[in-house]
């Protein structure tokens, strides 16, 4: 159900005539946009279609080729840092620094907190926006290094809270967080809709934007193609908007991959990492995709970890066809055939200022090396040919990624880590931050490397995604496995309930 609106009409924000271009490329085409006053604006679209270009803009961390921005009646002068007292931004890329308190990283920037002799009263509101958004166990003192990923996107939000921005942009603030973190930051939405504030809600889970906006606004290939209430539109219209063509059913992209799997490749007997889960056993087949699913902190995210080598002191045994092997280390993993890709794709995933291509082989350079000299010309063909399998453009290839959208700086991710040829893909969060047309497309990539006899075991605390690309599912609830089963047999209600309420639920359930 969408947000109900209690906009009085007025526009907060106007845009007028905007165009960016970058030398010929044109990013944005002359467009028009408006956010009315106390309203919740989604803002949708395929990565590359021109949000990020507009909301760089909005902020003053770019300045428009053409046009005006007007913000409660403020003219907003081109390149130069918005007030954040008008906008504040929440961007997709944590900006948290690790080594200063969650307090001082919450007052980082804000004009009225310069006074150092009133820290302590810029304290006393800071923990009340923290305890409004679920942060109320976090220590204003605590380095932000020591949160984890899903506590610093929080922190984030609440910098935005705290100045009081008239209108505040969150650019994907769910892509990490598990799904009672998403209900307080929808809390915390709301609450500052109560309180007169304007919220541009970015997001690729289109639920959310259904759930939690009162009007769309969807932009393709750098124009605005249409903007209604949310109440107006479908799903389908939704996505065709985005993308300007139908999507595939998820059901093409399952029943085309490999549901009848072939013999164990991967076994796990006793395992478990103290805690954070408990004693587990599984077995995983030849052409397999396993969902791995919990809430941030149930443990289910450290399973495909300690899998992937990241978690030395874990206990039990693994097996890879047929053999014992040690997985204390990334190094192992990867000398054991199995590959790793990160849900931070931009901290762990990629080397953002390097070439794509440079990337894609990095993986694989004592491959490709003699006498310490990489063989540029088969580098760089096994780079194209890997390029093509997930659809990368070939002349980007020379490119630094940090040029890619999100969703093909992912596909680069993957494509560095199948440079491997691993016999088990391990990835966590698969489909973070990308846009549904990048989506399909990697969907459909991964499926067909199952159909090969790969492997893959993946953790999301995207319960769609589920649905959408496992064979398998196994749920987990503070450290243990409530439920293994096939995808066909649990419905979205399912697993939410098991990673929601654990065991209990289902003998509720059976009760009833």
């Amino acid at each position: 159900m969408s947000g109900t609106s209690t906009s009085n009409g007025l526009n907060i924000l106007d845009v007028r005539g905007l165009r960016k271009t970058y030398g010929g490329v044109v990013a944005i085409k002359s467009i028009d946009f408006e956010l009315q006053a106390g309203e919740i604006h989604g803002l949708c679209g395929e990565n590359g279609a021109g949000k990020s270009t507009l909301v760089k803009i909005l902020g003053g961390l770019i300045a428009q080729t053409e046009g005006e921005i007007t913000v409660d009646g403020v003219h907003l002068k081109p390149g130069k840092r918005t007030d954040p007292r008008l906008i504040s931004i929440v961007h997709q890329e944590l900006s948290i620094i690790p080594d200063l308190s969650v307090l001082d990283n919450v007052l980082i920037g804000d004009p009225a907190s310069g006074e150092l002799l009133r820290r302590s009263s810029h304290a006393k509101a800071v923990r009340r926006q923290l305890d409004e958004i679920g942060l109320s166990h976090v220590d204003l003192n605590e380095p932000a290094r020591k949160l984890s990923l899903a506590e610093q996107q929080l922190v984030e939000i609440a910098r935005g809270v705290v100045r009081g921005a008239k209108i505040l942009m969150l650019d994907e603030p769910t892509a990490t967080l598990s799904d009672s973190e998403i209900r307080r930051v929808f809390k915390a939405v709301r609450w500052l809709k109560d309180q007169g504030s304007t919220i541009v809600f970015i997001s690729h889970r289109l639920p959310e934007v259904f759930e939690l906006t009162d009007r769309i606004t969807v932009f393709r290939n750098g124009e605005r193609v249409t903007t209604r209430p949310t109440s107006e539109f479908t799903t389908e219209q939704l996505v065709q908007a985005m993308i300007g063509r139908e999507v595939g059913s998820r059901h093409a992209l399952t029943d085309a991959g490999s549901q009848s799997a072939g013999n164990t490749r991967l076994k796990l007997r006793d395992f478990a990492v103290a805690g954070r889960f408990q004693k587990l056993s599984l077995d995983v087949a030849e052409g397999e995709v396993l969902a791995i699913v919990g809430q941030l902190g149930s443990g289910a995210d450290a399973v495909v970890e300690a899998v992937a080598g990241l978690r030395s002191g874990y206990a039990g045994v693994i097996e890879l066809d047929g053999q014992r092997v040690e997985v204390r280390s990334i190094a192992d993993a990867m000398k054991a055939s199995i590959a790793y890709v990160s849900e931070d794709r931009a901290g762990k995933g990629v080397f953002l200022e390097a070439a794509i291509e440079t990337n894609i082989y990095s993986s694989i350079l004592d491959r490709v090396t003699r006498f310490g000299l990489v063989r540029r010309s088969e580098a760089q063909q096994r780079a194209r040919k890997l390029a093509a399998q997930f659809q990368i453009d070939p002349r980007r290839l020379p490119h630094d990624v940090s040029t890619l959208s999100g969703g093909n700086q992912q596909k680069v991710s993957l494509a560095k880590a199948v440079a491997l040829e691993p016999s088990v893909l391990i990835l966590n969060e698969p489909t973070r931050g990308v846009d549904i047309g990048a989506r399909t497309e990697i969907y459909k990539q991964l499926r067909e490397l199952a159909g090969k006899g790969m492997s893959l075991i993946f953790f999301t605390t995207d319960i769609e995604e589920v649905h959408e690309l496992a064979d398998r599912v196994i749920t987990i609830f503070r450290g243990s496995v409530v439920s293994d089963r096939p995808t066909a047999e649990a419905s979205m209600d399912d697993v939410l309930r098991d990673i929601l309420h654990g065991p209990e639920s289902n003998k509720q359930e059976h009760a009833a």
